[in-house]
């Protein structure tokens, strides 16, 4: 398996997608969004992802000046993006968020008509940066998540994530989809040739499915978050995030063959119109300690508090470079080879 370092790979995957057309002060937003995905150990979101972002971008790569307002008060915009790249796209509608937020104490910035957006826990820290509470919903995602009592694939992932800032160092961030595991982690059993863990995915009888070719097959559904036994939890937020994005971003709610998804909400709060920023930070400094603590269980050699995993994964990739799976690696220099790009030794 590739171990490749994250400055090689980044600039690999820079110029592949320059090669491909991109403007390149998009190409390097969009590189090291996916980069940094596989470093704080998400592969589900990253490099992955090169190979099928250049078919796409090679069609029709669409700029964010290509976007049309649909609505604007000086709390909030609508946007359509036509077609926009997604990771682009929500980068500036963080800044336009923040300084909403700045005049207004709520900046809400909701987008529709934009491409995948890949991670959304890269997105709140960027918030938080600004002494803000920052949060992204998202009504995408494929329609692989079933219902829970159900194995048909009705609603999408769902994902959400949050972050505050802290006193010293990153944020803390939360970010999760609203199935057991986003769609990417499946992909990367796929690529792997991996079985799928008991847990993950069902068929129209309730049985598991732990065979990783069988993802696409219509009758094969993912759990909701709390699994067969509290997936309802998961089932019941999936609908209410619908239900809150779709309409607000006016992409619409899933409705099947009917339309409606693909809707993304970019929310700041000015900590400072409710609070100063130092009793802020305490006070959720505070929390983190009492949290983190706690006694442990056996096994346990540490309690985290939201994102403190991804940093430390960052920390220890940085170092030891990061491990590309094969198939990903083969895909990435085919595109290369295809485009003319010169890969790099590993």
């Amino acid at each position: 398996m590739p171990q490749v370092s994250h400055v090689v790979l980044r600039d690999f995957t820079e110029r592949i997608f320059v090669a491909a057309g991109v403007p390149a002060e998009d190409a390097g937003l969009i590189a090291d969004h996916l980069v940094t995905s596989n470093l704080v150990g998400h592969d589900s979101h990253g490099v992955w992802l090169v190979a099928p972002y250049v078919r796409q971008m090679r069609e029709n790569y669409v700029r964010w000046d290509a976007r049309e307002v649909l609505r604007e008060n000086p709390s909030l915009v609508l946007i359509d993006g036509h077609g926009a790249n997604g990771i682009v796209a929500v980068t500036h509608a963080v800044d336009l968020a923040v300084a909403k937020a700045r005049t207004t104490t709520f900046g809400f910035v909701g987008l529709r008509n934009i491409t995948h957006i890949g991670r959304l826990g890269d997105f709140p820290p960027r918030i938080a940066a600004h002494g803000m509470i920052g949060s992204v919903w998202l009504n995408g995602g494929g329609l692989f998540l079933a219902p829970y009592g159900s194995a048909e694939r009705r609603l999408r992932p769902e994902p959400i994530a949050f972050a505050t800032p802290r006193r010293h160092g990153p944020p803390f961030m939360l970010d999760i989809t609203l199935s057991v595991v986003a769609g990417g982690k499946v992909e990367q059993k796929v690529i792997r040739d991996e079985p799928v863990p008991e847990g993950w995915l069902i068929d129209r009888e309730g049985r598991p499915v732990t065979d990783a070719s069988r993802w696409r097959d219509d009758d094969v559904g993912m759990l909701p978050l709390g699994g067969m036994q509290f997936g309802h939890k998961g089932h019941g937020l999936a609908m209410m995030v619908e239900m809150i994005v779709g309409p607000l971003t006016l992409a619409g709610c899933t409705k099947g063959d009917r339309g409606g998804g693909g809707g993304t909400m970019v929310l700041a709060i000015d900590i400072e119109k409710f609070t100063d920023l130092d009793t802020f930070t305490s006070e959720v400094e505070g929390h983190a300690e009492w949290v983190t603590s706690a006694q442990r269980l056996p096994g346990f050699d540490r309690i985290y508090a939201p994102g403190e995993r991804e940093e430390e994964t960052r920390r220890r990739l940085e170092a030891s470079g990061i491990d590309v799976a094969p198939r990903t690696w083969d895909a990435m220099m085919a595109t290369a080879t295809e485009l003319g790009v010169a890969v790099p030794a590993v």
